[in-house]
């Protein structure tokens, strides 16, 4: 494992890099993408974004077993707007890195997320989350297998100073193992009650009028979700990612922030993944708690397996996805019958299923396809979200939608954004929903979102964030 170079290494290395970049801005009269990449000694991600995050500066935070990141500072925002989104971001990020300077094994890359629905409701505290906004940050740090390195991004201007630049961010690196911030932890709140029996009521008589709308032949399934907003202490974001990395081992976990708002989460669900012309997705959808015990935890799951009504939801999400996926497709893997994912509280139904990609597209192409998968939406896929704009009553801004990153050599990961709560000044706002299909009950469906607000709700609650009386706000 070779170590990060001495800083005069580091520096000189960098103002090279940076100069080239400039000097082709100013032959090309245009900014320039410039990226250099430098092996490190092992480090944590996590407590890089512990060290660092200022409430303010822009940032993501991402993990999964083969991959974990912080991304830092924005030198440039790829934003979109309205149902072109991803389209407009795909063509400026190709224009980009035509002519990017590249140094290092690191391709140049960006991070961020999309807003569930650019036609849906908006609400204040989501004001910050642009409909599209990917960034390219100005220093990532990574954990990619047993590889560690930092990614140092920038786009260079004609007339810049090539040796402030390197200055600039040769002083950041000097900052990598900074201890993180460590807020001492309140009073725990203890198990958090959950809606009013009034909310409870409200919710369940819309899950029932959308069960009705099912019959009545206007779609075939509809995912509605609602939202709590609790009282909120002053916590570290990344103590929550801490807390959750722990309890939900198994999960892909995730912190974005976008001014004073952080939006978190351990979420179950990759969307899609791109790596050497191959993607990666998958089905999820029907959902039954967890056992007690092994004896309990197999016939829930079988129970789960056999039953009738989450198998046709499930298989509506499973016929999605083979629909956008052939248009890319040289060649389709999809397995007959579902298995199980099991979570530290629920398991799922979960079909696994792999596309080799006729071309080198991009990944966005992809999301546009995919989102919103019935196991979020419904189907079809337009009159589920009209139904939803119409009837759910809330904001869902970047809940259940696509969060991840993309590179410049065409590979990329996005999962959906569920198990998640968005953390503002004194108020958090969890997450969750349940999809709904002709035979779907109403207190089932509403004792499953109970299951997956459980999961954030306690991470809040163990690290003091929470207070035990929630706000005063309907749940939608």
């Amino acid at each position: 494992m070779s170590r990060l170079a001495p800083l005069s290494q580091c520096l000189h290395a960098l103002r090279g890099t940076f100069e080239r970049a400039i000097g082709q801005a100013q032959a090309l009269d245009r900014p320039v993408l410039v990226a250099a990449s430098f092996e490190i000694d092992p480090l944590d991600p996590l407590q890089v974004f512990g060290a660092w995050d200022d409430r303010q500066t822009p940032c993501l935070y991402w993990e999964q077993p083969e991959l974990a990141f912080f991304a830092w500072g924005c030198a440039l925002e790829l934003q979109g707007h309205g149902e072109q989104r991803f389209a407009r971001i795909e063509e400026n990020w190709q224009l980009l890195c035509a002519d990017a300077v590249v140094e290092g094994p690191l391709a140049p890359r960006l991070c961020g997320g999309f807003r569930f629905d650019p036609r849906g409701p908006r609400e204040e505290h989501w004001q910050a989350f642009a409909d599209a906004s990917l960034m390219l940050a100005g220093i990532t740090v990574l954990r990619e297998g047993e590889r560690y390195r930092v990614l140092c991004q920038h786009l260079a201007k004609p007339g810049e100073d090539a040796l402030a630049l390197a200055a600039y961010h040769c002083s950041a690196l000097l900052r990598l193992r900074q201890p993180a911030r460590r807020r001492p932890s309140g009073p725990t709140a203890g198990a958090q009650g959950d809606a009013s029996a009034q909310e409870r009521r409200q919710w369940e008589a819309k899950v029932s009028d959308a069960v009705s709308s099912v019959r009545q032949g206007r779609f075939g399934k509809v995912v509605l979700a609602r939202t709590q907003a609790r009282p909120l202490g002053d916590i570290e974001p990344w103590q929550v990612i801490e807390h959750l990395r722990l309890q939900h081992a198994d999960a892909q976990l995730f912190a974005c922030r976008r001014g004073n708002a952080c939006f978190l989460g351990a979420s179950p669900e990759r969307l899609v993944r791109i790596r050497a012309g191959e993607a990666l997705t998958h089905a999820l959808a029907g959902t039954i708690a967890r056992g007690g015990d092994a004896q309990e935890d197999a016939r829930l799951g079988q129970a789960l397996l056999d039953s009738a009504k989450d198998r046709h939801e499930h298989q509506l999400v499973v016929e999605a996805i083979r629909t956008a996926l052939e248009p890319f497709s040289e060649a389709l893997e999809i397995p007959d019958a579902p298995g199980l994912k099991r979570l530290a509280r629920v398991q799922h139904l979960n079909t696994p299923i792999r596309a080799r990609l006729a071309d080198a597209g991009g990944i966005l192409r992809l999301l546009q396809a995919l989102h919103p998968t019935p196991a979020v939406g419904g189907y079809p896929r337009s009159a589920a979200l009209d139904y939803i704009r119409q009837h759910e009553g809330m904001d869902r801004g970047w809940y259940a939608a696509p969060l991840g990153w993309l590179d410049g050599e065409g590979n990329g990961d996005f999962l959906v954004a569920l198990r998640s709560a968005l953390l503002t000044p004194g108020r958090g706002y969890l997450f969750a929903g349940c999809g709904l299909v002709g035979d779907s009950e109403p207190a089932h469906e509403y004792r499953e979102t109970c299951l997956k607000l459980s999961a954030m709700r306690d991470a809040l609650s163990a690290i003091g964030g929470l207070d035990e009386v929630p706000l005063q706000r309907g749940v939608a």
